[in-house]
């Protein structure tokens, strides 16, 4: 009887790769013995654990290949199953999450569809109260129509009867306001006189021969073109409403381009043409037309006190803006002067004392509240935004002959003025409108009469800043820089010329 495994049975054996190690056998010679028995027993003994040991280290390795080699397809085995089990997991988790989506998408379309049908029905419930609440309102307009109809039908009467008192007591205190402001008037006057006499001594007293009574004179012609411009056109245009709403447009149309201007000569063509245009347009109506030159010469003094203190080139475009205007439209100078005198008659030289408030009238001041005096430094700014816009329009040489009040002649008036005045009367302000007429003029003034342009010139920044200095004004000591510069490096700083 044979055992043994079938024939179609395969078995698999690891064969190491590595060639087993040669063992060489060799014969043992004979020899004659040399040595006893026991010698040549022990040697051979020796020589079979040599072999043995040899052999058994090469049956190990040979076990120790075979053990890696499973060891390594086992690894390989357990990794290939951990990607399958991997990719099983991602597959259930990916099918898992399409489910949750499925089902969060559903869940939020049914919750879009009743929201949509409770807008629905929330927008036909509106819809239905704001017909009732227009019916409503709709019944209660007709009632207070008919009512209101009645009520003006009775005004209406009631207001006749009321004008016709109104203008008769118009009539009544209009004639008292003529007799105050008459009264006023020689009261004026008086005042007027007392301060000539004192004008008059304090220039016997002074080394200078400036002619204060010519100069009141002046002061009171335009005070009285100021007064004449009220009586005569503003109160006169107030009595006709439909005149009155007539150059109300006017006046929305031309304040705007005031702030429109800038340091471009192509933005001012187009603004003075169309300022200039909308001014002619009214030359029909002469009533109208003066009301209008009234209003932009109010319109320019306004934005020099306001534009010009906050950016001084700005006064280079108004001046120029300005000048334009007279050019253009004669008629214009005898409004702009009184307007400039008024607000600012340090320009024809005249000062006077601001320890009344007729005085301070006189010199501009005003009352921002209607009871206080504003702030020094603020008069200050608007003098000086006044003088920067007028001193500018004297240099203005373009047009042929130079207007009287704006010409080098006048800034030579006004220089020579404000150097002629006693030192006890020198103020802050008046350095600085000085200072400012520096930088608008000086350069351009300073070559048209040689030598006597610059002898005065060197009176008002040397000579003048001099007397003051133990008074610490500000405004002298920018004004002292400025001439210095002028002195030691023969430069005056201007304000920035219009470019294209």
């Amino acid at each position: 009887m044979k055992f043994g495994l079938p024939d179609n049975f395969e078995v698999v054996v690891d064969v190491s790769s590595k060639p087993a190690n040669q063992i060489t056998l060799s014969l043992i010679k004979p020899s004659r013995p040399k040595n006893t028995f026991n010698d040549v027993f022990k040697k051979t003994c020796n020589d079979i654990d040599e072999n043995t040991l040899d052999f058994i280290k090469f049956k190990q390795n040979e076990i120790n290949e075979r053990v890696d080699t499973l060891q390594s397809k086992m690894k390989s085995r357990e990794a290939q199953a951990d990607v399958n089990i991997t990719h099983l997991i991602q597959d259930f988790n990916s099918q898992l999450r399409i489910q949750n989506e499925q089902v969060e998408e559903l869940i939020r379309k049914e919750k879009e569809r009743i929201r949509l049908e409770l807008e629905r029905k929330r927008r036909e419930e509106e819809e239905r109260r704001r017909r009732e609440e227009e019916e409503r309102r709709r019944q209660e307009e007709e009632e207070r129509r008919r009512k209101e109809e009645e009520e003006r039908k009775r005004k209406e009467e009631a207001k006749r009867l009321e004008e016709e008192e109104r203008k008769r007591k118009e009539e009544e205190e209009a004639r008292k306001k003529r007799e105050a402001e008459l009264k006023r008037q020689q009261e004026l006057k008086i005042q007027r006189e007392k301060e000539l006499l004192e004008q008059k001594k304090k220039e016997r007293e002074s080394r200078f021969t400036t002619d204060y009574n010519q100069i009141e004179k002046t002061l009171y012609k335009y005070k009285q073109d100021i007064q004449d411009i009220k009586n005569n056109v503003k109160l006169k245009l107030n009595e006709d409403p439909d005149l009155k709403k007539q150059v109300n447009q006017y006046k929305r149309k031309i304040n705007p381009k005031f702030g429109q201007l800038s340091n471009s000569l192509s933005q001012f063509n187009k603004i003075s043409t169309e300022v200039i245009g909308m001014i002619k347009a009214v030359e029909t109506n002469a009533l109208v037309f003066k009301w209008v030159l009234n209003f932009t010469a109010k319109a320019i003094i306004d934005q020099a006190e306001t534009e010009v203190i906050v950016r001084p080139n700005s006064a280079v475009p108004l001046a120029k803006l300005a000048y334009a205007i007279l050019q253009a439209i004669p008629d214009f100078e005898y409004y702009l002067n009184a307007r400039f005198i008024k607000k600012c008659p340090y320009i024809i030289g005249y000062n006077c004392s601001i320890d009344s408030e007729e005085g301070r009238e006189r010199m501009g001041w005003k009352r921002p509240d209607g009871s206080k005096w504003e702030e020094e430094t603020k008069y200050d700014e608007r003098m000086g935004g006044i003088v920067s816009v007028w001193a500018a329009m004297t240099t203005i040489t373009n047009h042929g002959s130079q207007k009287s009040l704006y010409s080098f002649e006048a800034s030579w008036q006004f220089l020579a003025r404000t150097a002629n005045l006693q030192t006890s009367m020198l103020v802050n302000t008046h350095f600085t409108i000085l200072g400012n007429w520096w930088e608008a003029a000086g350069a351009s003034f300073l070559g048209v009469y040689g030598n006597q342009s610059q002898k005065l010139m060197y009176i008002v920044v040397v000579q003048l800043t001099d007397v003051v200095a133990s008074k610490k004004f500000p405004s002298a000591a920018r004004l002292r820089i400025m001439g210095e510069e002028w002195v030691t490096r023969r430069q005056i700083q201007s304000l920035k010329a219009m470019e294209y």
